[in-house]
């Protein structure tokens, strides 16, 4: 299957005038995937964007349960502060990553 013709000049080819049609695959856009697109964005974020026409090709809104959102939500444990005991000796305590 052919996409274009076109002139090859260094590592680009140059297609010439509008006699030439490039082929391009209609995607049907998802919630989903402008979800992912605009960095796992809210559903009320989306739905303000969404009136205001900023997401070309989407029909609505309804983002399915996104694991890497929760996740990324999540608060984060803290090393404990008070259990640390001051060693007396230089070396006596060594952290490496081997």
């Amino acid at each position: 299957m052919m996409i274009a013709r076109g002139k090859k000049t260094g590592a680009l080819y140059m297609t010439a005038g509008a006699r030439y049609l490039i082929s391009v695959i209609a995607y049907n856009e998802t919630s989903n995937l402008w979800h992912r697109r605009l960095g796992h964005m809210s559903e009320k974020g989306m739905k303000i964007m969404h009136t205001k026409e900023k997401l070309p090709g989407l029909k609505s809104v309804e983002i399915d349960m996104c694991e890497d959102s929760i996740l990324g939500k999540h608060k984060r444990v803290s090393f404990q502060k008070n259990s640390r005991t001051p060693k007396k000796e230089k070396l006596e305590l060594v952290h490496s990553d081997v």
